[in-house]
């Protein structure tokens, strides 16, 4: 295995699964509902972008890829790890992803060694806020 530093996304996506077999069906719903309530305040998100590395149309077609590998790969994401990482954590897709799970690492219902995981792997800075209700969207 390779040391932790010297691990892509994908790697790490796949260490992830492998880690924790049973959660994979809870990230894949957990980020086509945050795929979903980021959609509904589409026109809110898309007035009060700030400026980024990228920009909001980069930002809702990484989501519209991400939802449609899901979609499209349904439970072989579950079954398959490299298929779970490689759909998932590879390219630039991998923002989206990962904008997910650090979201889901500080749900109060998330399992708390995943969270740990999560931290450990990918950081707990969040990469984009798009929640109204959150004060600083950025």
């Amino acid at each position: 295995m390779k040391a932790l530093n010297k691990m892509d996304n994908v790697d790490k996506g796949r260490l992830l699964a492998d880690l924790f077999p049973l959660e994979l069906a809870n990230i894949t719903q957990y980020i086509q509902r945050e795929a979903e309530q980021i959609r509904k305040q589409e026109q809110f998100i898309r007035t009060h972008w700030a400026s980024t590395l990228f920009n909001v149309n980069f930002w809702f077609s990484l989501l519209e890829n991400v939802d449609k590998k899901i979609k499209k790969n349904g439970t072989q994401l579950h079954k398959k790890h490299r298929w779970f990482a490689d759909q998932l954590f590879d390219g630039y897709d991998a923002l989206f992803t990962l904008y997910c799970l650090q979201e889901l690492a500080i749900k109060k219902d998330c399992n708390r060694e995943l969270a740990q995981a999560i931290h450990l792997f990918f950081g707990e800075a969040r990469l984009i806020l798009t929640n109204p209700n959150k004060p600083d969207i950025g």
